[in-house]
């Protein structure tokens, strides 16, 4: 999987196309987060590819298969249309990926299903959100998502009195709905393919990266000095989708901390909001200036409702801190209207106006960065390749080492960097059912036996005797 995972790491090494085995650790050397990550991330993508390999692109098992999508005919049709659906209660695999659909009463038994405006990871309005005119398709969207002591206070260990240690990703499932052309009546007649590159298209973006200049110099012993990363520290740069569509429509912001400096707001401690001026009130506070926040600083308001749903706001602009009362006035051009939903947080981002850039809402239009190489700062120069579209969220990491002037990115055999895909965020889908009628919902998972239910084994001596089982 490829999540939207913020945290505070120094780099992402792992690469399937090298096919390692396991990371060792050896005596005595250094240790960074790095090799732990990529050991787990090894294992993940063995046991995901494993998974995916004997069920398939997607599945259940017969005896504990969730996701059968049903609907009570008293209870959920209004006016000759679906109103409401139930999701069975199980496990279901998607490209690999677990999802577990789980739901108890008082007593600790677990419940037959859930209803789909119940869904503990899709927030969704009943009165807003209405389900489309039949027939609509019912799917699975499946996704990674980056939590930390923001989203869980539990992760964070209270003895050490505030400081963060390890964060935690998770598994996002998300039932939606699609509505089909009214010839569309079945499973086999949908477009599953078509469907796939409207949601996560195969090309939405490409990518190059450098800092070290690799043309030759005009006088020998002579080197330009912005012909090389000149940050003071090591740093892990991120370049993310703000708005999402063509190159004339999209732009982009960026992070040299990965886009993990977040604070978290004080929702319950009233936050102002006025038009084009925001005052929210922060749970704590760093001073440290890399990871604090200052005047003029470009920062994003999201909330469990923003991430789950995968939203962007325009950018806010630092405009006061009072750090005392750990009170924060944000402004910005276009008048606005604002919830605040549970756990939100203030993100930073490091893009600022200057001479020949004029950000849109707070945003790199994407087109400054198409033609000619664009520079974050530092020597950091990226330029996105012309003719695609991009998506919402998705990312590129380009680690910055001060010890070789550069970045580290992949390239061609003439050392020119390669324009790469987006390291993230990868959606993954399976078709779950067809509503076409008041009648039933035609099922579209596939489910499976396990192994014992095909063979059982009798040992006798050192022979083992299989032998097939009827199945049922």
């Amino acid at each position: 999987m490829a999540g939207e995972l913020r945290g505070d790491f120094t780099r992402d090494t792992f690469d399937p196309r090298k096919n390692f085995l396991r990371v060792l650790m050896q005596q005595g050397r250094v240790q960074v987060d790095a090799d732990w990550n990529e050991q787990v991330s090894i294992i993940l993508h063995y046991l995901q590819t494993l998974a995916e390999d004997l069920i398939g692109s997607h599945g259940g098992p017969v005896e504990r298969s969730g996701f059968q999508i049903t609907f009570n005919p008293d209870e959920d049709v209004n006016n000759n249309n679906i109103s409401d659906f139930q999701i069975s209660t199980g496990h279901y695999y998607v490209n690999g990926i677990l999802c577990q659909n789980e739901k108890f009463d008082p007593n600790g038994y677990q419940l037959p299903y859930i209803k789909y405006y119940e869904q503990p990871y899709y927030p969704l309005d009943k009165n807003q959100d209405k389900l489309p005119d039949l027939p609509f398709l019912v799917f699975l969207d499946v996704w990674e998502r980056h939590i930390t002591y923001i989203q869980d206070e539990v992760i964070r260990e209270v003895a050490f009195e505030g400081a963060e240690t390890a964060t935690r990703s998770q598994v996002i499932w998300q039932v939606k709905v699609k509505e089909l052309e009214d010839d569309v009546n079945s499973c086999d007649d949908i477009k599953w393919d078509d469907l796939l590159e409207q949601w996560q298209p195969k090309h939405r973006g490409l990518l190059a990266a450098k800092a070290k200049e690799t043309t030759q110099q005009t006088e020998a012993c002579i080197i330009k000095p912005d012909a090389r990363y000149r940050g003071r520290e090591n740093q892990l740069y991120r370049v993310e989708i703000h708005v999402g569509g063509t190159a004339e429509e999209a732009t982009f912001k960026w992070s040299r901390e990965n886009g993990s400096v977040a604070f978290p707001i004080d929702a319950d401690n009233g936050i102002g909001i006025s038009d084009k001026v925001i005052t929210v009130k922060l749970k704590h506070w760093w001073r440290d200036c890399h990871f604090g926040l200052t005047e003029g600083d470009w920062v994003e308001l999201v909330d469990d409702y923003i991430s789950l749903h995968q939203l962007v706001n325009p950018l806010w602009k630092v405009d006061k801190i009072e750090p005392e009362d750990f009170l924060v006035t944000l402004t910005r051009e276009e008048s606005s209207t604002l919830n605040i939903g549970n756990y939100p947080l203030l993100r930073r981002w490091e893009q600022e106006e200057r001479s020949g850039l004029s950000l849109s809402n707070g945003a790199v239009p994407i087109l400054l960065a198409q033609n000619d190489w664009f520079t974050l700062e530092d020597g950091v120069q990226i330029k996105f390749q012309p003719g695609s579209k991009y998506r919402t969220g998705d990312y590129w990491l380009i680690p910055a080492r001060t010890a070789t002037g550069d970045v580290e990115w992949d390239e061609d055999d003439n050392g020119t960097p390669l324009a790469l895909p987006p390291h993230g965020v990868e959606h993954y889908y399976a078709p779950l059912a067809v509503i076409a009628n008041l009648d039933s919902p035609e099922d579209c998972r596939h489910q499976f036996y396990p192994i014992t239910h095909f063979a059982t084994t009798k040992a006798i001596g050192e022979d083992v005797i299989w032998q097939n089982s009827e199945v049922q």
